[in-house]
């Protein structure tokens, strides 16, 4: 089910010190407090993650430090990737890349000397090989099985 590996992908979010807004998850979704975990808004981890090909949604959560714009929350939900046969361990390999992502992305520093909310970098060479790897097990579970556009 769409809620069992959804459970499962927070239970490695936890075990990788991620805090999860509802502790878990009681749906198909599981909204990180990426603030509190990494130190990003909203806005820069879901940046960051497209540059290293991993789609998700900035969110925010409740008493949203950052606001509805920059937000301190990511939301990723499931049935995109279990409509293609993603399983426990899928989801495992997807957390998995979504924080060696976020845990190389810094914010950069603001005109006030503080961090800013919306520009970032990722550490040399790490979104490439998260996008790389994100590709490849993409292409393990192909969208269309079967259908040859060649």
């Amino acid at each position: 089910s769409t809620q069992g590996v959804s459970s499962a992908a927070s239970d490695v979010y936890k075990r990788q010190g991620v805090k999860l807004v509802t502790d878990g998850t009681d749906n198909h979704i599981n909204l990180l407090d990426v603030t509190t975990s990494f130190g990003l808004t909203g806005r820069q981890a879901e940046a960051a993650l497209l540059d290293a090909g991993v789609v998700t949604n900035r969110n925010s959560i409740p008493t949203d430090p950052n606001g509805a714009w920059y937000t301190s929350g990511i939301r990723i939900g499931t049935p995109a990737l279990t409509s293609r046969g993603f399983g426990p361990d899928e989801f495992d390999q997807v957390a998995e890349l979504i924080v060696t992502t976020l845990e190389a992305t810094t914010p950069m520093t603001a005109s006030t000397g503080k961090p800013g909310k919306a520009k970032y970098q990722i550490a040399d060479g790490v979104a490439q090989k998260v996008h790389d790897a994100a590709d490849e097990l993409l292409g393990n579970f192909p969208l269309y099985p079967g259908l040859d556009l060649a």
